[in-house]
């Protein structure tokens, strides 16, 4: 484990937050964590992280706030937000707002540990990485043997396989991501962005399939990308 990689904890709730500080600093990492939005921006002015998580129901400032600010200051800063705001709706603004991954409470520090460590994973092998296709998040653009523009759900989607664990995310979780009913209309809705998103991939230079589908689960990527 990688002991230089700082990560900042911002939760109100003492409690949990000393869990999940004492849980991440048990697998070797460097963790501090503050109570509110004041202490969150009083050390990020002073020490640089490299992994922000992040309650979006702080005391002093909404989340979805910080986290569009932290985005703007520090586009390579990976956040993680961890709230009890549990609707679709919720979900999409999170995205929107700049987080890499969205974790509903409640939730355990397993799972907080496995997003970091699939993003310490992905981050380690793309150092060396012999990706063909780069993923250009803020300008919605695969750029490979082409450049290829997405639409704002393929780029939801592909941001959301590219920070998932494994990459792989299951139907309901694409589906409450692109605000869509979980029935049999919402499946097929996904089924014709995946698609698209597939042809997309292709045209820029990846192998087919690029997303391959898991029987009754869900998507995974499998085709090198480069989220930049």
């Amino acid at each position: 484990m990688d002991a230089g990689l700082n990560i900042l904890i911002a939760e109100d709730h003492d409690r949990l937050r000393s869990i999940l500080m004492l849980h991440l600093q048990q697998h070797g990492y460097r963790v501090s964590g503050v109570p509110d939005a004041h202490g969150l921006h009083d050390i990020i002015g002073t020490e640089r992280f490299d992994v922000v998580v992040l309650d979006l129901n702080l005391p002093d400032e909404d989340g979805l706030v910080i986290a569009r600010r932290l985005r703007a200051a520090t586009p390579q800063i990976y956040i993680i937000m961890m709230t009890a705001r549990t609707s679709s709706a919720d979900r999409l603004a999170g995205y929107q707002s700049g987080a890499d991954v969205y974790i509903t409470k409640p939730s355990s520090g397993d799972e907080l540990l496995a997003a970091i460590n699939n993003w310490k994973r992905r981050s380690g092998v793309m150092q060396n990485s012999t990706a063909r296709i780069q993923f250009n998040l803020q300008a919605r653009e695969l750029i490979g043997k082409e450049r290829v523009s997405l639409g704002s759900s393929e780029t939801l989607i592909l941001q959301a396989l590219c920070t998932a664990p494994n990459l792989r995310l299951e139907y309901f979780r694409l589906m409450e991501l692109l605000h869509q009913e979980i029935d049999s209309r919402g499946k097929a809705s996904l089924e014709v962005h995946i698609t698209r998103l597939r042809k997309k991939l292709l045209q820029a230079g990846c192998s087919a399939p690029a997303i391959k589908a898991i029987r009754n689960d869900g998507y995974q990527l499998v085709e090198s990308v480069l989220l930049i």
